[in-house]
């Protein structure tokens, strides 16, 4: 802080809680511990092992001693750090890293920072300069570095007494041993000072260990996996997972990538399950069913079923709830089914039948202890026929399916096509229209009509296959005309095409 200060001396080390986010190679990284509990600006030096890099007086401040300087609360803990920059005046934090950076190893790298004056904070300035030897200064100007890390958040988004998180990698060159923390690139304009809180700083290495190969007790059991690596932006298990954290429920191989800015990481663990069985699902049979449950047979293993059985297998043949015991050396697993009896489904869709003629039936299922419905996913149950055909309904539960099938077969009689010799269009609601139909079998594909000359006056491939007695938007005369049908008969798989022809009389 750029003011006067008077010092009090209070021996106290305190030791709290800092960032738990992997191995942190910034110590003290969330300014919790302290030789003496800070009562005064300008008492970074009780934060330790923080110091100050030049002449400048940055502050130290901790719930210790509250004396209105902490206006807003930590990001994290009891205490935070708090920079001031002016013209010729720029505060900074250093530190020495725990262990030095490795060559060519990718490091991700966080701090949170919060000021009170959003409009004068200047951005594309602070941040954080790794180093092998301590930066320092002798005056309070700014320090002559190029920072790995930079604040490159817009001026806009800067809230008021909010922390915001200063995150990027940092690719080492080798050797690098010391932290500075500060502003680097510009300078506030006259009159443009401003303070700024710092919290929780945290450097580690990117790497991913899901760890060794395991075996776990049986599914009972279970195993998280955790792939969590700071400043990740993807994460793909082999299973297709994207989440950073996998529960395994299975025996089996898993593999994870993790897509970094700097680097893809990748890892794999086997897991294998000492006692790994499964009853199965719940399950529903038929009346007089049996089924035998089994589990694998392990020499050194003891069985225990629900009513005492010691074997590893068991036939159920009636309703209820079937459970195991197995033990192993100090591992038991245990696993339970519930079986359920039912009667099995009955299907009758009656005898078969030979129709004639126009004749139509109605199928009228019989059915118990099921759900209906027919093979050819026609709608209603009952179903009226017409035509010569086989069709199979079946009806279902949870123990089974049954079918059952019924033959309609029109070869009884010989079919007819039907077709009148006169008709009266007049309009009286009676006989018209000519119409033509045939029997069940008989299937109309034109009807044509021709005048006394032979002319084409009507002609009609769509059903119904009917006319109204007009031509050209007229009635036509009373008189003789002729008509013509083709028309396909079916009969079993047999299908054969003939036309037939006949007179019509128009009358009023």
């Amino acid at each position: 802080m750029h003011r006067g200060f008077i010092w009090s001396v209070f021996w106290l080390i305190v030791a709290l809680p800092g960032i738990a986010m992997g191995q942190n190679l910034v110590p003290n990284g969330s300014f919790e511990t302290y030789r003496n509990c800070p009562q005064h600006d300008n008492q970074l030096i009780e934060a330790t092992p923080w110091y100050n890099p030049n002449k400048a007086t940055p502050d130290f401040y901790h719930h210790c001693f509250d004396f209105g300087q902490l206006i807003l609360p930590p990001h994290s803990g009891q205490g935070v750090a708090h920079l001031y920059f002016d013209q010729g005046w720029e505060e900074y934090l250093g530190v020495r890293l725990t262990k030095p950076l490795n060559a060519d190893e990718c490091y991700y790298y966080e701090m949170y920072v919060a000021t009170d004056t959003p409009a004068k904070y200047i951005t594309e300035t602070i941040g954080a300069y790794f180093s092998r030897q301590p930066l320092t200064g002798t005056t309070t100007d700014m320090l002559d570095a190029r920072p790995q890390i930079l604040d490159m958040t817009s001026k806009a988004s800067i809230p008021h007494l909010q922390w915001l998180k200063i995150s990027g990698f940092v690719n080492a060159k080798g050797g690098e041993e010391y932290l500075t923390i500060g502003s680097f690139y510009k300078t506030p304009p006259f009159l443009g000072y401003y303070y700024l809180f710092i919290d929780d700083v945290l450097l580690t290495p990117i790497n991913l260990e899901l760890g060794a190969d395991t075996t776990l007790c049986s599914r009972r059991n279970t195993l998280l996996l955790d792939a969590t690596t700071p400043g990740a932006s993807d994460y793909k298990w082999n299973d297709g997972s994207i989440k950073p954290t996998l529960q395994v429920t299975k025996p089996g191989k898993y593999s994870v990538t993790v897509i970094t800015s700097c680097k893809t990481l990748r890892d794999s663990i086997k897991v294998d399950y000492a006692l790994d069985f499964d009853l199965g699902a719940d399950t529903t049979l038929c009346n007089g069913q049996e089924v035998t449950l089994t589990v694998p047979s392990i020499p050194t293993a003891s069985y225990r079923w629900q009513d005492g059985s010691p074997q590893n297998t068991y036939t159920v043949k009636q309703s209820g709830a079937y459970s195991i015991s197995v033990t192993q050396a100090s591992c038991v697993a245990t696993d339970t089914i519930k079986v359920r009896y039912i009667p099995p489904p009955k299907l009758d869709l009656g005898p078969d039948q030979e129709l004639c003629g126009a004749q139509t039936f109605t199928i009228k299922p019989i059915v118990t202890e099921g759900k209906f419905s027919w093979l050819d996913q026609y709608a209603t149950t009952e179903r009226l026929v017409s035509t010569s055909g086989v069709f199979w309904g079946s009806v279902r539960n949870e123990c089974a399916t049954v079918t059952d099938s019924i033959e309609i077969d029109y070869g009884a009689c010989d079919c007819i096509l039907y077709a009148p010799n006169s008709f009266t269009p007049n309009g009286d609601g009676a006989n018209d229209v000519f119409l033509t139909y045939g029997c069940g079998d008989i299937i109309i594909t034109s009807l044509t009509i021709f005048n006394r000359w032979g002319e084409v006056i009507f002609k009609t491939t769509n059903p119904p296959f009917q006319w109204d007695g007009y031509y050209r938007g007229k009635l036509c005369e009373i008189g003789v005309y002729a008509w013509s049908i083709q028309y396909q008969l079916h009969h079993g798989k047999k299908v054969k095409f003939d036309q037939k022809e006949g007179p019509l009389s128009l009358i009023r």
